[in-house]
């Protein structure tokens, strides 16, 4: 097939959705003939990119032709309506999440009507499904999982992997071997419950249990606010945006890697990616079982879920996990590679699109 790929969100910008793009492009272009457009810039430069990623993508789809138009995310709903009417071909739009409970007025009126009028809707999760038929009555997307890149396992020994992180973090590597190591990776906003762990469950770990975060956001200072109140200043450390040889370290290191999401109103994580990659390098992950994390996560499998909120259960499941594993490395890394792969993402991504221009 041929198809005219737009996406607002690509690389060199770093994020769940930029890697998601590149990796979906990348698939998809294995077998068909993919011209893309993207911006892979400041988001705060949209508004001025937004129109020039219309006339980039109008030109190209008016020059080549394609069989289908591919938009990555629901912010391009009126680019896409516009690209639908002037180049007569159908479009497909994935859906990850905010964009069908973001409550901004402006983005209402705006955004939200065109998001229906694509040809098809696509869903991250079923989660995110039913936010859209909540949202916008009539629309019945399908669901196709994000998919994972087995680029992130890259077993060395411990040692090797600690000396980068005490470079890359500034923490003594004394004090990383003697320690249990928790990660977390992401935005740093209210959803993905940062503030709430530090909150509520580090003052309660055994004190040889350090938490590093990679990632900012929002949150940063109120974070660094209740590190503070609790004296976990030696136990937590925001390690802001780390390179890929960091985050590789951290994924391949970590005693377990933590996924603390709480409800946020008008806000969801519309798969869980970041729980993905650290599964699939053998980590032992713990998540709230909450919107699409529980997609991407599969209690026993290749993690194991705590109910939203539940200091005492995380305590619970933590302390257990790191006396004694329940689920083998190798297991948790053969279930997530079996499951989930963008190779068999872009397959089905062909198949609505070759079902939708028949």
């Amino acid at each position: 097939m041929h198809i005219l790929f737009v996406t607002r969100k690509y690389p060199p910008s770093t994020g769940g959705m930029e890697n998601a793009a590149y990796e979906l492009y990348t698939a998809l272009s294995a077998d068909n003939d993919v011209t893309l457009v993207k911006w892979g810039g400041k988001n705060k430069l949209l508004p001025v990119v937004y129109p020039w990623l219309l006339a980039r993508a109008l030109v190209s789809g008016l020059m080549h032709r394609p069989d289908v138009i591919y938009l990555q995310d629901g912010i391009m709903a009126p680019l896409g309506w516009i690209l639908k009417g002037l180049i007569r071909r159908p479009t497909v739009m994935t859906i990850h999440g905010l964009e069908a409970t973001y409550q901004n007025p402006l983005y209402k009126v705006m955004v939200t009507p065109f998001i229906r009028r694509q040809s098809r809707l696509v869903a991250v999760s079923n989660e995110t499904k039913h936010k859209v038929e909540q949202g916008l009555p009539g629309a019945h997307p399908s669901v196709i999982f994000n998919g994972l890149r087995d680029s992130f396992y890259a077993p060395k020994d411990r040692i090797e992997y600690l000396q980068l992180i005490a470079r890359g973090s500034g923490i003594p590597l004394e004090q990383l071997q003697a320690s249990k190591l928790l990660h977390t990776g992401g935005r740093l906003v209210r959803r993905k419950g940062v503030l709430w762990f530090v909150d509520n469950v580090m003052s309660q770990l055994d004190a040889s249990v350090m938490y590093l975060v990679s990632g900012k956001g929002k949150d940063q200072e109120a974070i660094e606010a209740a590190i503070k109140d609790h004296g976990l200043e030696q136990r937590v450390k925001l390690l802001g945006r780390v390179s890929d040889e960091l985050l590789r370290a951290l994924y391949n290191t970590a005693d377990m890697f933590v996924m603390p999401n709480i409800p946020t109103p008008n806000d969801m994580e519309g798969f869980g990616l970041v729980a993905l990659e650290a599964a699939s390098c053998g980590t032992t992950v713990v998540a709230a079982q909450l919107e699409g994390i529980q997609d991407a996560i599969i209690d026993r499998q290749n993690g194991l879920l705590v109910h939203p909120g539940d200091a005492a259960g995380y305590i619970g499941i933590i302390g257990r996990e790191l006396r004694s594993r329940s689920l083998q490395p190798q297991a948790v890394r053969d279930y997530t590679l079996a499951h989930y792969s963008w190779d068999e993402t872009a397959r089905q991504y062909i198949a609505l699109m070759q079902q939708l221009t028949a």
